[in-house]
């Protein structure tokens, strides 16, 4: 299992994370390309974003996910004016804060809008994950 307890969780978090991930098989953490990243689209005055910010932000570079989708930060105002290097990689403009959307090889692969909790943020990653195409098809968990 690739999550671990954080701190501050509660029983019911820690209930909903054990149940949420048991329902994907663990998977291999080096079977995948690194042409990937979580796009995390925030604004300095979203409130979701600070908390976010506060109780996974903080930790996100930590965790063996972060080696599979590493966090790139962009603020709203500079996706919106196409201050980064994915313009052509999304499906859908993003207009409100946060929004994670995980591209690989210049392709809009998932996409979360919103944040409420870090346990439904982690099972949200979980998902992500098994999204990813494995390097080999030879190599790896069947997704």
């Amino acid at each position: 299992m690739i999550h671990r307890y954080r701190p501050g969780m509660t029983g019911l978090k820690k209930c909903l994370v054990a149940v949420g991930l048991s329902i994907w098989a663990p998977v291999s953490l080096s079977a995948y390309p690194e042409q990937t990243v979580l796009v995390y689209v925030h604004s300095p005055t979203c409130g979701a974003c600070a908390q976010f910010d506060r109780e996974v932000g903080a930790i996100y570079h930590k965790t063996e996910e972060s080696a599979l989708l590493p966090l790139q930060r962009i603020s709203l105002e500079a996706w919106q004016d196409g201050q980064h290097d994915h313009s052509d990689c999304v499906a859908m403009p993003v207009s409100s804060t946060p929004t994670f959307v995980q591209i690989q090889d210049c392709q809009e692969i998932d996409r979360v809008t919103g944040y409420s909790d870090e346990a439904l943020f982690w099972l949200a990653l979980r998902r992500m994950v098994n999204r990813l195409a494995p390097a080999s098809r030879n190599k790896g968990p069947a997704l």
